[in-house]
């Protein structure tokens, strides 16, 4: 039987966790979200670019609140 897709997720994302540690995780997350917008600003999607850039930029800040 195969586990459920939210299952698997987040096997693999604690599995993450335990081999780089969270904050390289939230790191990487964060610079993937970033560079995920600058595409879609290349692509004018501006609405869905301002999300993705949202969402890096307050990784970024909850790791840099966390390293005070």
């Amino acid at each position: 039987m195969t586990e459920p897709k939210n299952q698997h997720l987040t096997h693999a994302l604690n599995q993450l966790i335990g081999d780089y540690g969270i904050q390289t995780v939230l790191d990487c997350l964060a610079d993937r979200c970033l560079k995920e917008a600058d595409f879609l600003r290349s692509d004018r999607s501006t609405d869905l670019a301002e999300n993705w850039e949202e969402i890096g930029k307050g990784l970024k800040h909850i790791l840099s609140r966390w390293q005070e």
